[in-house]
């Protein structure tokens, strides 16, 4: 049975993006900001007993975390008494228990995503520019991955706009529960793949939009995979990413022959388009 950690750190506001993006590195399930009467802001970071030890060592340096033990239906779900409705474009994420807005048009797609205790309930930046890019960049008859799937919104917005070939993978047996679920709330279970492959695993020069919403040093160490499994002239979008680590991962990629397109911005986090090259 997995054993579920709650860190609590207080931090000035200015350090919040910084310390989520350390934390959503390691591959914590969830954050919980809650601003304090004195101006500073509590984040409380959910996370299995394995990974609160490394999230407890990077952030020890510079601020003062504590960690204490959570059952797995207590702290990492309270973030659903503030669950809201997001919308993205065309794209309405709709958690379950939730009711979809009268103003939703026919035209919308409308997805009901349960992140479980996996990542990826569209209330981050970084997810909402990936499914920005999904919009975009998804077309019927194209083949999609979704690398760290976390609740699967990506994978699953892709099969839902006509992508006939998804594959979504994560390491977290949280993420492949959560992603199964809402597949097959949302009627793509027979198109969407769910593993737990890693990305050498995969065919190479397969598909024509690659998904990779993971953070700065995994996306800069998986580089040259990333790469291999996208179809030449196909797109990478990669997420996860601060500013100041731009430059860092957008040169890992470069050096195997990627090329950048476009970087984008919400808050303090950023987005890469890179394409492969033929």
């Amino acid at each position: 049975m997995t054993e579920w950690m709650s860190i609590v750190v207080v931090v000035n506001p200015g350090d919040v993006d910084l310390v989520s993006g350390l934390v959503w590195d390691l591959g914590v399930s969830g954050i919980e900001e809650q601003p304090l009467p004195d101006g500073a802001v509590e984040l409380r970071i959910g996370c299995e007993r394995t990974i609160a030890q490394q999230a407890l060592e990077v952030l020890a340096g510079r601020w003062a975390p504590t960690a204490e033990p959570v059952a797995a239906d207590e702290g990492l779900d309270a973030w659903r008494d503030h669950a809201q409705v997001w919308r993205i474009g065309s794209i309405v994420i709709v958690p379950p228990w939730l009711e979809t807005p009268s103003d939703v048009a026919e035209s919308d797609l409308v997805l009901a995503i349960d992140p479980g205790h996996a990542f990826g309930s569209a209330s981050h930046e970084t997810t909402r520019m990936c499914l920005e890019a999904v919009v975009e960049l998804v077309t019927p008859g194209c083949a999609v991955a979704d690398i760290g799937c976390g609740s699967g919104v990506l994978a699953i917005a892709a099969a839902r706009r006509g992508a006939t070939t998804v594959v979504a993978t994560d390491i977290a047996a949280d993420a492949i529960v959560a992603t199964l679920d809402n597949a097959l709330t949302n009627n793509v279970a027979d198109l969407v793949e769910v593993s737990t492959a890693t990305i050498d695993e995969l065919e190479s020069t397969r598909f024509d939009v690659v998904f990779a919403n993971i953070g700065a040093a995994t996306l800069s160490s998986m580089a040259a995979a990333l790469v291999q499994v996208t179809k030449p002239e196909g797109v990478l979008v990669l997420s996860g990413l601060l500013g100041e680590q731009v430059e860092t991962v957008i040169e890992s990629f470069e050096q195997t022959g990627a090329l950048r397109t476009e970087v984008r911005a919400d808050g303090e986090w950023r987005t890469v388009l890179m394409k492969r090259s033929r």
